[in-house]
């Protein structure tokens, strides 16, 4: 496969709060804000162009975070997110400016998440035009299809990519790619407010998943299932009907990309000078230089 050359397809905010954590808030400009976010997501995407040499890279962001259609079906939808951090904040619009500069597209869909945006990009990859995604957000492995879409999970940052295919995907969890979203529905996921069904543990969602073609027919199997289990699915009815729209990432999205195109070094150099990482921007420029001798 000497020439398989997927397009990297990035969850921008997973990233970007990966770096935001990873590295102290005392990296600052010159006007002594933090630049933490801005100075990790440029290492790395410096670091992904270098060493994956990709045909094409593509920054998704939240248009929003909380979409109304899956608030409607669930109220508790990450509900019991914090608040943004104020440090970070004013970063994304630095990060955002470095983007422009290096020519990166961006890439967002009213009203949905960044997820979405990724999953319409999934549902349009082919065997010829491949992506992989860039994410620690293991609800992505529903999109993954071989040969056309991979994810790259992020262990510790990119710099240790595990990369999930269906074969990989079968074995670290028992269940196939096209199935794990009914997975994450029955086991839930407390980072965004989802209990789960109570009652169903890891083995038990797997052991479902395996048995039955879809939620519905789980359900409708009532007293099939061993007593706690069918009492489980049960009382579990209508968190799982409202799962059904909560979890399975939207694959039809309306996207608004920002155009590719060569970066504006000077541009570039002057936002390291503002921001005060020189290192990391002139690292990005070569890697940017690089990612285009690659594509002559």
């Amino acid at each position: 496969m000497a020439s398989y050359r997927p397009t990297l397809i990035l969850d921008s905010p997973s990233l970007i709060y990966r770096a935001f954590f990873a590295l102290p808030p005392n990296i600052t400009n010159p006007k002594g804000r933090p630049v933490n976010a801005v100075q990790g997501y440029c290492h790395m995407l410096a670091y992904l162009l270098s060493n994956r040499h990709p045909r094409g890279v593509v920054n998704t962001f939240d248009a929003d975070w909380r979409p109304a259609f899956r608030v409607a079906a669930y109220a508790d939808y990450k509900s019991n997110g914090e608040d943004e951090p104020a440090e970070l904040t004013p970063q994304l619009t630095m990060i955002e400016d470095v983007l422009s500069a290096a020519g990166l597209p961006v890439a967002t869909a009213a009203g949905f998440e960044a997820d979405d945006v990724i999953g319409t990009y999934a549902a349009r990859a082919t065997d010829e035009e491949p992506i992989e995604i860039v994410s620690a957000d293991r609800d992505l492995l529903q999109l993954v299809r071989d040969p056309a879409v991979a994810l790259l999970f992020t262990d510790r940052g990119v710099t240790e990519l595990h990369r999930f295919d269906e074969q990989t995907v079968l074995h670290t969890y028992g269940i196939t790619a096209q199935r794990y979203a009914d997975f994450a529905i029955l086991r839930g996921d407390p980072s965004d407010g989802l209990p789960g069904v109570k009652g169903v543990g890891d083995k038990a969602a797997v052991r479902l998943v395996t048995e039955y073609p879809s939620i519905d027919a789980m359900i409708a199997a009532g007293d099939a299932h061993q007593a706690r289990l069918a009492s489980a699915l049960a009382n579990g009815v209508a968190y799982l009907e409202a799962m059904k729209t909560v979890v399975p990432v939207c694959t039809t999205c309306s996207i608004e990309k920002s155009p590719a195109h060569a970066p504006d070094v000077d541009r570039l150099r002057t936002l390291g000078r503002e921001y005060g990482m020189q290192g990391a921007i002139n690292r990005l420029i070569a890697a940017l230089s690089q990612a285009a001798a690659a594509a002559v």
